[in-house]
């Protein structure tokens, strides 16, 4: 990377030059001003520069403590999502992150296949290739110097854990910064439900390393309140999949002001599985979206599937890459965007993108926009359906699609789908 002013003594800059997946959102708004920015302990950047050791607090609270957490979670998830939770108490860790200081809580029986630690971060793109990204990654290892892991060896225990990350959700705090690791080791298998914060500044960064034989079941929301028109978030992902490997998730994004998200899955071993499922609920701001499925082994399946809802003036961006390297023949994969306007202001730029080297591989990408059916609402209509209750479940159908790559026997499924529809139900009043 070419980053000569990226000394450890000072910020990094925005590089002035463009990049392909950054033409359609303004990288400048992510690099606040130097004096203003802080770091994941809300203390200042610069002052604390070069104390390269700043680990994670981590407080262990009592498991008494996990009804009244878990019931803190309504306002994000609803109530019948809250209901399903308490009935896994037995097999739920809640980790809960503030500034510079980490809680959690978990049952006593899931201790000895658990282990939290704080290590310092790396300095690394999400995206391949990207001066901006390097920039951006460099910053938030000045405002988030160690990442907080957790590490997840069950591989002896049929009891699956299930994993809830209540990450900066407070909107109290100016700024927001953390970079944290999970991974599941050789033969283990866990559910992860990760709910990011909403500060008016966010960047958070989340590295997903699953081990050979391991799987992990995630779904993962964003969320932002009405107050929240003129935030900036970007959100990082990184999941990598080592051989027979399998990743099932589901994503939703609830955007308020100015918000993107780059999430890179890569294969790092052969016949590994990643299968992803998202929604983005939109009524105002811009949400800039670039997933990355990236094979560097053979034998090896992926697939996306996006649905974005806009309403109002709100503005998508959809920039997916599929990337397969030359020795990664016989994979398969698969991108598709489809996304529904539900006003004559909201607006989608889409741009799906393929760089294939090998020959004897799989793949197809697609993407497609148009607003709701007239002659579905037609039959609808003929049925009994008032035009409202029409559109409502049109609208539900288009959304509830992304929830399918979960597996049918992890909680998370009956998580997702009554979160997604305390969702549809709080949103679509507004539209």
């Amino acid at each position: 990377m070419t980053l000569d002013y990226f000394d450890g003594k000072k910020l990094s800059l925005c590089p002035t030059y463009p990049e392909e997946s950054w033409r359609k959102t303004n990288p400048e708004i992510f690099f606040l001003p130097e004096n203003e920015v802080i770091n994941f302990e809300g203390n200042n950047t610069l002052e604390n520069l070069q104390n390269h050791f700043l680990p994670w607090k981590v407080a262990f609270r009592s498991e008494n403590l996990l009804s009244d957490k878990i019931n803190d979670l309504t306002e994000f998830l609803g109530s019948s999502s809250i209901e399903i939770i308490k009935n896994e108490l037995a097999r739920i860790i809640f980790v809960e992150v503030f500034h510079g200081r980490v809680d959690i809580s978990a049952s006593n029986s899931l201790k000895s296949s658990v282990e939290y630690s704080s290590k310092p971060s790396e300095i690394e793109s999400i995206a391949p290739n990207s001066d901006i990204g390097f920039a951006l990654a460099s910053r938030l290892k000045a405002s988030s110097p160690h990442e907080f892991c957790i590490s997840i060896n069950n591989s002896n225990n049929n009891e699956v854990p299930l994993i809830i990350v209540k990450n900066n959700t407070s909107p109290d705090f100016s700024q927001s910064y953390s970079a944290m690791k999970i991974e599941i080791e050789k033969g283990s298998r866990a559910d992860l439900l990760l709910i990011d914060g909403r500060a008016p500044f966010n960047y958070h960064r989340h590295s997903i390393v699953i081990h050979e034989k391991s799987v992990l079941n995630q779904f993962w929301l964003q969320y932002s309140s009405n107050e929240m028109n003129k935030s900036v978030s970007l959100y990082e992902r990184s999941v990598k999949l080592s051989a027979n490997a399998t990743f099932n998730d589901a994503q939703l994004f609830l955007p308020e002001g100015n918000s993107r998200v780059t999430s890179n899955v890569i294969f790092q071993g052969e016949k590994g599985q990643a299968n992803s499922g998202g929604a983005v609920v939109s009524l105002k701001g811009k949400f800039d979206y670039e997933p990355i499925q990236h094979h560097k082994k053979p034998q090896c399946q992926s697939a996306l599937n996006l649905k974005m809802i806009l309403a109002s003036r709100a503005r998508s961006v959809f920039q997916g890459l599929v990337k397969i390297d030359k020795n990664a023949g016989k994979t398969k994969a698969f991108q598709l965007n489809k996304n529904l306007l539900l006003s004559k202001q909201a607006r989608v730029d889409a741009s799906p993108r393929l760089e294939i080297l090998p020959n004897d591989v799989v793949c197809k990408h697609g993407s497609a926009t148009g607003e709701v059916d007239q002659k579905q609402l037609y039959y609808m209509a003929t049925r009994g359906f008032s035009p409202t209750e029409a559109k409502k479940l049109i609208i539900h159908s288009f959304a509830r699609e992304t929830l399918n790559n979960l597996s049918e026997a992890s909680v998370l499924l009956p998580i997702a789908e009554a979160t997604l529809e305390h969702v549809l139900v709080n949103t679509l009043d507004k539209v």
